[in-house]
């Protein structure tokens, strides 16, 4: 009897120790077929844009080449608890990370990195972009480039993020929920980030936009006194999501273009985004208001403001487009911008 039950615990030993092997086995295949993919299909190679100046001579960051081989491909980093540090390349990195990260974090991430080119060159490194999972539970991720450093003969697999592009925890994706969804907000932060914005710094925006506006617009309930060229009542002024994306991303960001060259009705960069905020409640408060000949439920409203540093190319009269919804008796922004004195 005792023969037997130590019969059976040594073949549970072995089919555990199999299991093991096989997970390991398909993880170590699977990664280095996506590899070879990747290798076969990446050959674009960017500029970071203009605002990061080359370093100086000896500040570049040299891989450790030491006992590891350096492999310059894109990658994404995630925490296998017993196994290590493993790292999934490419096609596969979109498709895992709906699954390891929780759910606004991944949509965020997925759009970001879509937009980001693939490869770079960084202080005469050239570095493949990637992902990097910061904690267990998916909830904190940077995206950045770097590079995959493959450790006991490809079976340890590490990631290095030499140039890091944002830092988005799950708390700052859903503090904006209620103005853009986690993928448009994505999208944004990297399209800001490719017109020279840092990332991280674009992100701060908007949650400052969506602050200022609850504060200036939502809690004070800023109206709009009707206007006498045509049937317009006073109303309350609303400010939708969709024209939050417009607002933030063509007139603050900068990230459309006009005529081939960048739109140039953007607000100046010294302005708070709670000034700019200000700015558009004085002037649906005070300004001067015409109707719009070919939208019966428009209004156009402008107030010069001169003490506003601007670009030569752009003016210091803002401009709001209000559309009056007539079924509810409230007032949508279109769009606030400074007007455009042309080139």
């Amino acid at each position: 009897m005792n023969n037997i039950g130590g019969e059976l615990m040594g073949w549970k030993r072995f089919v555990a120790l199999a299991l093991v092997v096989l997970f390991l086995g398909m993880t170590v295949s699977g990664a280095s077929a996506t590899a070879s993919f990747v290798n076969a299909t990446v050959n674009s190679t960017a500029t970071l844009p203009g605002d990061l100046s080359p370093g100086k001579p000896g500040d570049e960051v040299q891989p450790e080449n030491v006992g590891a081989e350096i492999v310059v491909e894109k990658f994404f980093g995630t925490f296998v608890p017993g196994i290590g540090w493993v790292v999934f390349i490419s096609g596969v990195v979109l498709a895992i990370s709906k699954y390891l990260y929780s759910k606004p974090v991944s949509e965020f991430t997925e759009a970001f990195y879509k937009e980001l080119p693939d490869r770079i060159s960084y202080n005469g490194q050239e570095l493949a972009k990637g992902i990097e999972n910061k904690n267990r539970w998916g909830t904190k991720v940077e995206i950045g480039y770097g590079y995959v450093k493959k450790k006991w003969f490809g079976l340890k697999k590490e990631t290095v993020i030499v140039k890091s592009v944002i830092t988005i925890t799950r708390d700052e994706v859903k503090a904006v929920e209620d103005l853009f969804s986690p993928k448009e907000y994505g999208k944004l932060l990297a399209r800001a980030y490719l017109k020279g914005w840092d990332a991280n710094d674009a992100k701060n925006v908007v949650e400052e936009f969506y602050d200022a506006y609850k504060d200036v617009f939502v809690k004070n309930r800023v109206t709009f006194r009707g206007a006498p060229c045509g049937n317009f009542p006073p109303g309350k002024v609303v400010l939708t999501k969709k024209r939050v994306a417009h607002i933030v991303g063509r007139h603050v960001f900068g990230i459309y273009e006009y005529a081939g060259q960048s739109d140039p009705t953007i607000f100046p960069k010294y302005l708070t985004i709670r000034e700019i905020v200000i700015l558009i409640k004085k002037a649906i408060e005070t300004g001067s208001v015409t109707c719009d000949p070919k939208d019966p439920n428009t209004v156009i409203i402008r107030k010069t403001f001169p003490e506003l540093r601007t670009n030569p190319h752009t003016s210091k009269t803002l401009r709001v487009i209000l559309r009056y919804n007539r079924s509810k008796g409230w007032y949508e922004i279109i769009t606030a911008y400074l007007e455009w004195l042309r080139r």
